[in-house]
């Protein structure tokens, strides 16, 4: 989650690197722009209409790590067990999982801003 919640994206980026870029680019602004759990969440928009917000963009984490291991360090660990207490804890014996610890934040929207651009219009 910790590690995931670094791939935050703001308005500005939405508006200079992924808006141009056809319809793919003007749908994902489109979504940004009119997400549904703005409202939910109390958040403004400003008088124009647009919003002042970033958010985090929770899916391009998975196709990061895949394209790129290194934007994305990982390390193996035994997935915890989920106690009465509804705590996790680690036991032994458990399978395995990757669990990332760091994100390469920058590396990862460059890559995405780039795709982008080379999409059809």
């Amino acid at each position: 989650y910790h590690v995931g919640a670094q791939l935050r994206l703001s308005l500005a980026e939405m508006e200079r690197y992924v808006q141009p870029c056809g319809a793919i680019g003007a749908h994902l602004h489109h979504l940004f722009t009119h997400n549904p759990l703005w409202p939910i969440l109390g958040l403004e928009h400003l008088q124009d209409g647009r919003t002042p917000h970033s958010w985090v963009i929770w899916d391009v984490i998975n196709i990061a790590w895949l394209l790129e291991p290194d934007w994305v360090p990982t390390t193996l660990v035994r997935t915890p067990a989920l106690a009465d207490d509804t705590r996790w804890q680690a036991q032994s014996g458990r399978h395995w999982m990757r669990e990332a610890h760091a994100v390469q934040r920058d590396a990862i929207f460059n890559d995405f801003f780039a795709t982008l651009a080379r999409a059809p219009a």
